[in-house]
């Protein structure tokens, strides 16, 4: 009985299964859209298990091509899981994605680089005086059912970073690197890579959105007056002209 019980059940994961591969990939894209009002594509094309989207859009930033591939063996481990790769001449991005039963958001291998205003616009935040590009290798990254983080491993640089306030200045470039906290969390470093402005500090995200930073900042140059002028916004600095920075705050939703 427990083999007939056992065949049966196999017989209809396979059946519901091939039911997944003949459906069209809008019904991947309608989900979507369904659970995120600003998301929306131009064309659609293949199946919900191997599909791809054209011309699509979410929170205002424009992705030439994505395409998905269903991973099954994940759902082994209780993971509904997809291949993802964007295509895009500002954004490009390929790693694996995953939910599970508790609308956790899982990502692995995550790989690309995207403009920060584009991720900043992809995170929900408001609008900041920054421009740069962003790389990042993150080998896992998740996200808590409201879309928080929850915890992530991994190094992210920021390139090119600007301040665009009535002057534009020059920051430079900084590497980050994160680790998942304990019990939840990320926490992690950042320090520039030489460039004009000198930064280091320690930081931490908790799933709630609470966010810290404690560091120190200073100019590289000292005949770089418009970046010293910039930083005197934070008060003076101290006698070895260096600015303590400590943040904190939370994530809006």
């Amino acid at each position: 009985m427990n083999s007939v019980l056992r065949y049966g059940l196999l017989g209809l994961l396979a059946f519901l299964l091939s039911l997944l591969g003949l459906a069209p990939a809008t019904l991947i894209t309608e989900q979507l859209a369904e659970r995120w009002p600003s998301f929306s594509v131009q064309a659609v094309e293949g199946a919900a298990i191997d599909g791809s989207a054209r011309g699509v859009s979410w929170r205002g930033v424009q992705i030439d091509r994505l395409q998905w591939n269903w991973r099954p063996l994940a759902l082994l481990t209780g993971w509904l899981e997809f291949r993802l790769q964007i295509d895009d001449p500002e954004t490009g991005l390929s790693g694996n994605t995953a939910i599970d039963a508790s609308r956790r958001i899982r990502f692995q291998e995550l790989v690309g680089q995207t403009l920060l205003t584009e991720l900043i616009g992809l995170a929900g935040q408001s609008k900041l005086p920054l421009q740069g590009i962003v790389a990042f290798n993150l080998p896992d990254f998740r996200l808590t059912p409201n879309r928080q983080p929850l915890s992530a491993s991994g190094t992210v640089h920021v390139k090119e970073l600007r301040l665009t306030l009535r002057q534009p200045l020059t920051l430079g470039d900084f590497t980050a690197q994160m680790n998942a906290a304990d019990p939840e969390g990320i926490q992690g470093f950042i320090k520039d890579d030489h460039g004009p402005l000198m930064l280091e500090g320690a930081f931490s995200l908790l799933p709630d959105g609470r966010y810290r930073f404690n560091g120190q900042a200073a100019v590289r140059d000292a005949d770089n007056r418009a970046l010293r002028q910039a930083m005197n916004l934070l008060g003076p600095p101290d006698n070895n002209g260096r600015w303590t920075l400590s943040f904190s705050g939370v994530l809006s939703r």
